[in-house]
């Protein structure tokens, strides 16, 4: 008897150092701040009508997040339900340091020369980023 090949689904890695399209990472925002499982009427709420999107629209990029893995879709009635796979943390550590790598050449200082070249601290602002220091080192 032949072996039935069954229809598994292959979870997909995902691969956090691919920066998400602007649109995208607004929509994957609004799932990480959602409580879980979130549907599609939260998300028009939470980020669709500001932006003027209809559901199509909205509904595209849940599909391109779920391809990527970053989120995966149950179907529950006429409902889908949206839950995050992806870390938010890891998400933004990796994206962030990827960038201070690209275009300030790994140089925590010179990306806080940069962000404050034309600006000045604050006291607090100065202790505060003293304190986060010494916190880590």
């Amino acid at each position: 008897m032949p072996k039935v090949k069954q229809n598994v689904a292959v979870p997909v890695e995902i691969n956090y150092s691919k920066k998400l399209p602007d649109a995208e990472f607004v929509v994957m925002s609004a799932i990480w701040a959602g409580t879980p499982p979130v549907n599609t009427a939260y998300l028009m709420d939470a980020v669709g009508r500001e932006r003027g999107w209809k559901a199509p629209t909205l509904i595209s990029f849940l599909v391109r997040l779920e391809e990527r893995g970053y989120i995966s879709s149950t179907k529950q009635g006429k409902e889908r339900y949206y839950m995050p796979i992806a870390e938010e943390a890891k998400y933004m550590q990796t994206v962030t340091s990827e960038f201070v790598e690209q275009y300030h050449k790994g140089s925590f200082v010179h990306l806080m020369d940069t962000l404050f070249k034309d600006k000045s601290l604050s006291e607090s602002d100065i202790d505060e980023l003293l304190e986060w220091l010494k916190s880590k080192y």
